[in-house]
């Protein structure tokens, strides 16, 4: 019998996420890490494009199962184009067009996945298709895209994904509500944003936990890249499985990618539902009831109590068409994590509202026309005065405002008018219930109320009882 020798031979290898044109998080330590041959001394080094000393030379050894890591000093966004070279005893891996900015991780299901170029969801109905008229637009070499797990693995040839300026043919399958969050960030920062696009529609928040098919496959294989935050947009598929532990994945979730991109204290932003005939799902029978949507609300609002640094915002004004579980303005959605971000995490407060009215407040007192009580709420984040109109993207006065009820001991819930009252107060009554209680807004999978506060920004779902 023929005998073999078989003989291995360890290259420097490292993941994808290093690439051409990689923008790395600036203002804290940046982790370069891979694999090399047992033992293996490697040499990592950043220097200016242009030609000079490097800004950054590190020396690493490989362990015994052959992983190292090594870390750069923090480095500052200001416009320097960089080359990352990695140097092995016998291989060297170069990496150009390196630049330091903003980089965030946007994850979730389809809403977050739904693509730049629009090729199967509906177009908008108002105004102009903000998505299609930007992939017209010339390259933007200060917005980087990575598009994780993009190009499925062939027989023989692992999946390829990779650092990519954006242009109209990079951006096409990328998030557009992620890209739009980083086009708003980068106008306002004047620095590089770099997008770590990586969602799938359908994908229940379980597969992005710890052994989870999603995150196992499209984050985890990314840690510890240095980022700035996180953004989430999902929870449809949660929605209609009934899954009462939302908020602890939720958490768990959070807590665990903070942990593994080594950013404890890194924001996290994310999107309630849209309004949608949960309850009708394409008229299918279906496990949830009208009033689902709202409680799925109040849970998704509640983790800004229970998971620090994070915020939620509400886009119940984006909807043409309530049977359609994909809103269609992804501009917006973008530019409203945009303005908390930039408002609660890089400081622009003259910005405004970072958020839509929400109540804070409650107080009974009898109605001035003498047709008996009435309850008025008190909102915060009113910014310069609240008001009432049709949406945020096609805006018209609105004389009455919509999706009020109101109750008295019994319990039982009536439509209810209401009446803006102050800048940031707004009355509730109804002669059918003389002696109020209780008050709730927006309180139905449908509900597409008409307040907001100057900023544009929607109220948010609630119920009071005095």
């Amino acid at each position: 019998m023929r005998s073999f020798i078989i003989l291995q031979i360890l290259a420097v290898v490292m993941p994808q996420i290093f690439s051409d044109h990689m923008v790395l998080q600036q203002g804290r330590p940046v982790p370069v890490w891979g694999e090399a041959a047992p033992k293996e001394q490697l040499v990592v080094t950043l220097t200016p494009e242009a030609g000079g000393a490097a800004v950054a030379t590190v020396k690493v050894r490989a362990g015994k199962d052959g992983a190292w890591c090594a870390e750069l000093p923090a480095g500052q966004a200001d416009g320097t184009a960089y080359v990352l070279q990695v140097k092995g005893k016998k291989e060297t891996l170069r990496f150009a067009d390196v630049v330091y900015g903003e980089v965030w991780l946007a994850s979730g299901q389809s809403n977050m996945a739904y693509e730049m170029r629009r090729t199967w969801q509906a177009p908008p109905r108002k105004g102009e298709d903000l998505a299609t008229a930007e992939l017209q637009k010339p390259a933007n070499p200060r917005i980087r895209v990575y598009l994780s797990g993009s190009r499925p693995a062939q027989r023989g040839v692992p999946p390829k994904d990779a650092w990519k300026i954006a242009d109209g043919e990079s951006l096409a399958p990328v998030s557009a509500a992620g890209y739009f969050f980083a086009k708003k960030v980068q106008e306002e920062l004047g620095v590089p944003v770099g997008l770590i696009s990586a969602s799938v529609g359908g994908s229940a928040i379980a597969q992005w936990l710890p052994g989870g098919n999603l995150g196992s496959r499209m984050v985890e294989p990314l840690m510890p890249y240095a980022i700035a935050g996180i953004l989430w947009y999902q929870g449809e598929t949660d929605l209609a499985q009934c899954n009462d532990h939302y908020l602890a994945d939720y958490e768990k979730l959070i807590s665990f990618w903070r942990e593994g991109f080594a950013s404890p204290d890194a924001p996290a932003y994310s999107v309630m539902l849209a309004p949608h005939t949960f309850s009708d799902r394409m008229h299918r029978q279906s496990k949830v009831t009208a009033d689902a949507l709202p409680l799925f609300w109040q849970t998704q609002l509640r983790s800004e109590q229970t998971v620090p640094n994070s915020a939620q915002i509400f886009i119940s004004d984006l909807v043409d068409n309530l049977e359609d579980i994909h809103p269609s303005y992804k501009w917006a959605v973008g530019e409203r994590l945009a303005r908390v971000a930039l408002v609660r995490h890089y400081g622009r407060t003259a910005l405004g509202a970072w958020s839509g009215p929400r109540a804070a407040a409650l107080r009974a007192e009898g109605d001035p026309a003498g047709g008996g009580g009435r309850l008025v709420v008190r909102f915060d984040h009113a910014g310069g005065g609240l008001s009432g109109r049709s949406n945020s993207v096609e805006p018209r006065s609105i004389a009455r405002l919509k999706w009020f009820e109101i109750a008295g001991p019994d319990g039982v819930w009536y439509p209810a008018f209401a009446d803006i009252v102050g800048k940031d107060e707004v009355a509730v009554y109804s002669p059918r219930v003389p002696a109020p209680t209780a008050v709730r807004f927006a309180w139905r999978e449908t509900a597409q109320p008409n307040l907001f506060n100057d900023a544009g920004l929607p109220a948010y779902p609630f119920v009071l009882t005095k």
